[in-house]
């Protein structure tokens, strides 16, 4: 639930101090389009912080990881799918699969760190939402996500992004489709909502207009 409260500031004025408050079921949502084009700018964001983050600090600290055994597994592997040879597929050798579990883990702990920290710190707002007035918000009665609730949120998206991609994907589109709370999985888990917050704010301002 979400109130909107505001105090008189002038003693003089005999108008009470009034609050408003809206269900969480009415808080404005936004459309999938806004929602999906938000989110694609933050994996942009994210993938780019990323690769430059591993390829600067995260590899240079680990000499024993190869770039090069991962590139020539790569040409390999992509020589063999082109010829469509019937022998099997070339296998990761111990230092390419090191190098690419090591990128890997990489990537999602930058992704949980990134949205975890817009959720806490930057209140619910990241780059792709600021620019299409998106907001997450908590459903709890805080007036801020928790922390613990922002890292289930942001490791289920991850987990989502990176492993289970296509079932895990195909839950969290069954919640948001038939779940009374009509939200999508990583939000129902963590109990957070995604609003439009121009809608909320000019739903306010009515709300206040006809309490005055």
């Amino acid at each position: 639930m979400s109130e909107f409260n505001q105090e008189n500031p002038d003693p003089i004025d005999n108008k009470k101090a009034f609050v408003i408050s809206l269900n969480s079921d009415n808080l404005p949502e936004p459309s999938i389009t806004y929602r999906s084009l938000a989110f694609l700018l933050d994996y942009i964001l994210v993938v780019l912080l990323a690769t430059l983050i591993i390829l600067q600090v995260i590899l240079p600290l680990n000499p024993t990881i190869s770039l090069e055994a991962l590139n020539e597994w790569l040409e390999t592997y992509l020589n063999w799918a082109e010829s469509n040879n019937q022998s099997t597929a070339p296998i990761l050798n111990d230092s390419a699969q090191s190098t690419l579990l090591l990128i890997t883990e990489s990537f999602s702990i930058i992704f949980i760190l990134y949205f975890a920290l817009c959720d806490t710190v930057f209140k619910g707002s990241s780059f792709g939402k600021k620019i299409f007035n998106l907001k997450t918000i908590t459903l709890t009665p805080r007036d801020s996500i928790p922390v613990f609730h922002a890292s289930i949120r942001a490791i289920s998206k991850t987990i989502i992004l990176f492993y289970f991609f296509p079932i895990l994907l195909l839950v969290a589109i069954l919640t948001k489709r038939f779940h009374k709370s009509k939200q999508w999985g990583h939000d129902l888990i963590s109990q957070t909502k995604v609003i439009d917050e121009y809608e909320l704010n000019q739903m306010l301002l009515k709300k206040v207009e006809g309490s005055l």
